[in-house]
C-alpha cells in the first residue's frame, strides 16, 4: 500500500511507494495531494454526448489544466497528439479477465495508472477477484491502480448509501487498490466515514450532469471538507458548453481553494 510523504508546511504532495508507481502518481496528483480527473471513457458503447469528437474533446479539458484523463485504449490512442503530458489513466473495464494483459497494455502506451470498475453487494458478478488479480500484477510493475466500487450496480441506486459506498471503499484498498473512486454522499459529516476508514486516496465521481453546474461545484467542496483528495468528473465537465472553463473552475477550488462562489463566477467571467 501507498503512504504519504509531507513537505514542510504539512501538505500531502503525493502517494509513495515502489519507485515507479510513486513517479506515476506524480503524473496525476498535483504536489498539494490533490486531483481533477476527467472520465472520458463513457463512449464505450458508442458516441457520448460530449465525446463525439475525441481529440477535441480532450484538447478543451487539457486547456483547462486537469490533471489526468481516464479513457480507453482506443480513445487514448486517437488523441496522444492533444493530451501532452497531461496524465493517462487507462480504463481497464472488460467483460472477461483483464489482469493477464490489461496493465501490459497500458505500460506499452505510456499510462500513468489504470481503472477497473468492480461491485461489492452484487447478487451476480461483483468482479472483485478481477480487482485482486489486477493489483496483483499491478505490483509487479509498479503500475497504480485506481478501483471503483460502485455498491451493488449503477442502477440500483438505492444501494449507494454513506455505509455502503464507506464499505466499497474499504474493500478496494483492502483488494490492492491504490485509490479509489466513489459517489459522494453528503452531508460533510456523515461522508467523513467513508474518507477516515479508507486508507488510500478517495475521488468522488460525478454521476449524471447536473442541471446548474455550481451543484457540481459544491459536490467537489464538499467531499473535499469532508477528507476526499479530488474529483473524477465526467459528464459534469465534457457536456459543460465551455468544459474548459468547468475544469479550470474546479482546479481553482480543488488545487487553488477557491470558494464555490468565486469557482462559479470563472465560468462565465466579465467580458
Amino acid at each position: 500500500m501507498l503512504t504519504s510523504e509531507r513537505s514542510s508546511d504539512s501538505q500531502v504532495v503525493v502517494q509513495t511507494g515502489p519507485a515507479w508507481t510513486k513517479r506515476r502518481m506524480h503524473h496525476i496528483f498535483a504536489r498539494d495531494g490533490r486531483a481533477v480527473i476527467v472520465a472520458m471513457d463513457g463512449a464505450r458503447n458508442g458516441p457520448s454526448r460530449g465525446l463525439e469528437r475525441a481529440a477535441d474533446a480532450v484538447a478543451k479539458v487539457v486547456a483547462g489544466g486537469v490533471d489526468a484523463i481516464l479513457t480507453t485504449y482506443g480513445m487514448a490512442r486517437a488523441v496522444a497528439s492533444v493530451l501532452g503530458g497531461t496524465g493517462l489513466i487507462m480504463a481497464l473495464d472488460s467483460e472477461g479477465p483483464i489482469a493477464d494483459y490489461g496493465v501490459e497494455q497500458a505500460l506499452r502506451f505510456g499510462a500513468d495508472a489504470v481503472e477497473l470498475k468492480v461491485f461489492p453487494g452484487n447478487p451476480t458478478e461483483t468482479k472483485l477477484g478481477d480487482l485482486r488479480r489486477l493489483a496483483a500484477r499491478c505490483a509487479e510493475w509498479g503500475m497504480p491502480l485506481l478501483a471503483e466500487p460502485i455498491p451493488v450496480s449503477f442502477q440500483e441506486t438505492s444501494a449507494h448509501t454513506v455505509d455502503n459506498v464507506a464499505r466499497a471503499a474499504r474493500i478496494a484498498a483492502e483488494s490492492g487498490a491504490d485509490f479509489a473512486k466513489v459517489h459522494y454522499v453528503g452531508p460533510v459529516d456523515a461522508y467523513r466515514k467513508v474518507t477516515e476508514s479508507c486508507y488510500v486516496p478517495v475521488l468522488v465521481l460525478g454521476g449524471p450532469a447536473k442541471d446548474d453546474p455550481r451543484e457540481a461545484l459544491q459536490m467537489a467542496a464538499d467531499a473535499l471538507e469532508a477528507g476526499a483528495r479530488g474529483v473524477v468528473f465526467g459528464r459534469n465537465i465534457v457536456t459543460h458548453p465551455r468544459p474548459d472553463r468547468m475544469a479550470a473552475a474546479l482546479g481553482e477550488l480543488i488545487h487553488g481553494g477557491a470558494t464555490v462562489d468565486a469557482a462559479a463566477r470563472s465560468l462565465n467571467p466579465p467580458l
